[in-house]
């Protein structure tokens, strides 16, 4: 799956050869393929009636859900496990519109769901997955962040290292240079079992919360 010259906004143009694309359309998700990408994200509109829906559950959602779930019973899966407030409905529609989208990428039947509430940075340090992929999306909150391949360096040159900060991987990056998804922003990030990509995979982290702030993260695994 890929999307045409003629379909790209400018924000796709500006990617278009880098480590990275984003786009408008759900499309944009199949360039997970290609080579030289390890992150694609397709930017997509906020849904006041789910974003609503996990701000008044946030306690109730307690640890969250954990679970390997088919795609022919996952609906009927989640119903109970999900607490009862308005828009509750369009959150599950939701979680299986973008595992049946990740299922379909991928040609398998069932998808590993983890939708946790935070109150805490679940994995502040930059680090990469030791999975083939993940898709990423942020319900309440800001997004995930994480750096674009070109602009990591294995060593810092010398007169600029005071410019530069070192990960727990042992690259050099700026903070500038740091990108982040936004809520509802849908992100496939390559991880180290990708075959082929060991060295190629998607740099990340959680953004900070800051104290009082709401965070609901979905992590969806092709299974």
């Amino acid at each position: 799956m890929t999307m045409s010259t003629q379909a790209l906004n400018i924000t796709d143009i500006h990617s278009i050869n880098a480590s990275w694309r984003e786009g408008s359309e759900p499309l944009v998700l199949g360039d997970i393929f290609d080579v030289g990408k390890s992150v694609v994200v397709w930017k997509r509109p906020n849904n006041t009636l789910v974003q609503g829906y996990f701000s008044a559950a946030f306690k109730a959602l307690g640890m969250g859900v954990r679970g390997v779930f088919s795609m022919a019973s996952l609906k009927k899966e989640l119903a109970p496990l999900l607490p009862d407030s308005d828009g509750k409905q369009a959150v599950i529609d939701d979680i299986f519109l973008l595992s049946d989208m990740l299922t379909t990428l991928f040609d398998c039947e069932s998808v590993g769901v983890r939708l946790v509430p935070l109150s805490a940075a679940m994995c502040p340090s930059f680090h990469v997955d030791n999975i083939p992929v993940r898709l990423v999306n942020t319900y309440l909150g800001e997004g995930t962040q994480w750096l674009p391949q070109e602009v990591i360096v294995s060593q810092a040159s010398v007169g600029v290292s005071g410019s530069l900060k070192k990960n727990r991987l042992g690259q050099y990056y700026k903070e500038s240079d740091v990108h982040q998804m936004r809520a509802f922003d849908v992100g496939l990030l390559k991880g180290k079992a990708w075959q082929g990509h060991e060295e190629f995979a998607a740099v990340h982290r959680s953004c900070p919360v800051e104290a009082d702030d709401k965070r609901v993260l979905l992590t969806l695994d092709p299974m």
